[in-house]
């Protein structure tokens, strides 16, 4: 079975989308962040949602709480909230 941890959007726009992510293939929270923009782009374009996609370019997503290292250990259960707001 695949390394995979659960992503959450936490955001007045985007809340609840969901993004199960390989820990295999990501190094960094960056990498993390980036394949879950990259995931919810690709539905707003297949949607032609072109003002969301607007507002998702302007975002700027962060994880709170946890470390690159945490999230690499962490349990297969275990699911981690990206959020655009301060």
């Amino acid at each position: 079975m695949e390394n995979t941890r659960k992503f959450i959007a936490s955001s007045n726009l985007f809340s609840d989308f969901t993004v199960n992510i390989s820990l295999e293939n990501v190094t960094t929270m960056d990498e993390i962040i980036e394949v879950f923009t990259n995931e919810l782009k690709k539905i707003l374009k297949k949607n032609n949602l072109t003002m969301l996609i607007k507002k998702l370019n302007e975002s700027h997503f962060h994880i709170h709480s946890y470390t690159i290292e945490d999230i690499l250990k962490s349990e297969s259960e275990d699911i981690f909230y990206i959020c655009d707001h301060q």
